[in-house]
């Protein structure tokens, strides 16, 4: 969603897409095609890069005595995302810091890139939202196996395993693998449907205010960008902590009870 006074897409008359500028130098400097190389990936690259340079920028040299602004604004979100997990996951939550963060960073990163000239959203392409919906149906997937071994396959079955009960834990079985399986789907459509809406009424705001740059439609974006990254977050970790060992649930439950 960029809001302009003034157009700042390069694209030849008659052409079906105009990409924005800096997606056009791109395929200037390197002689590729939108259909070799798609926009929306040069985007996610460049989100990429945002954020490893913006995290190196703000944090500078970490000190432990005397902290820089920008290491205090890191630590902030850091200790934000680690209670979230905590909450849910509980021991286990330090674990999945490593894949939520930057997951979150990317996201955010890649939702408020519309706002700005030159970047479109590449989390508005159903694309980008979908391959970061299976990573992380592969990673928590990966997990649950990881700490409980073929015990996680008792998680899709309710625990129903024993006698005549196993009849219903299988039926239970399959509808929560379909449920799993279209876990990625919802994911990314999700994301994908507010951030493309939310471009597009970007695109119509910035058609009608052609000389100043509308505030209010800015702070709506970046208030839909923080929304939808907290909500893709928040669900990755709830199904996170589905791999969470069930005994250690249960400690989880005493201790927080005492």
């Amino acid at each position: 969603m960029t809001f302009l006074p003034f157009p700042l897409v390069l694209a030849d008359e008659g052409a079906a897409h105009a990409h924005p500028w800096l997606v056009e130098q791109v395929y200037h400097l390197t002689g590729l095609s939108d259909r070799e190389l798609p926009p929306h990936v040069i985007m996610l690259l460049i989100a990429a890069v945002i954020c490893v340079v913006g995290f190196k920028l703000l944090v500078g040299k970490p000190s432990v005595d005397k902290p820089g602004f920008g290491q205090q604004i890191v630590e902030i979100i850091v200790l934000q995302v680690r209670d979230m997990v905590e909450q849910s996951t509980g021991k286990y939550g330090f674990k999945y810091l490593g894949y939520l963060l930057p997951l979150a960073a990317l996201i955010l990163t890649s939702n408020l890139m519309g706002l700005f000239p030159l970047f479109e959203s590449p989390t508005a392409n159903f694309n980008v939202t979908l391959a970061l919906g299976l990573m992380t149906f592969v990673y928590y997937m990966f997990m649950g196996f990881a700490q409980q071994g073929l015990g996680y396959l008792k998680h899709f079955t309710g625990g129903l395993t024993a006698g005549l009960m196993a009849i219903m834990g299988g039926i239970i079985f399959i509808f929560e693998m379909f449920s799993n399986a279209i876990r990625p789907a919802t994911l990314a459509l999700r994301l994908m449907i507010n951030m493309f809406v939310d471009e597009q009424l970007g695109i119509a705001f910035g058609s009608i205010y052609q000389i100043l740059v509308p505030v209010l439609p800015m702070l709506l974006g970046t208030f839909v960008a923080v929304v939808q990254t907290f909500i893709f977050v928040q669900l990755s970790i709830i199904y996170l902590s589905e791999t969470v060992p069930h005994d250690d649930h249960g400690h989880e439950d005493e201790h927080a009870h005492a």
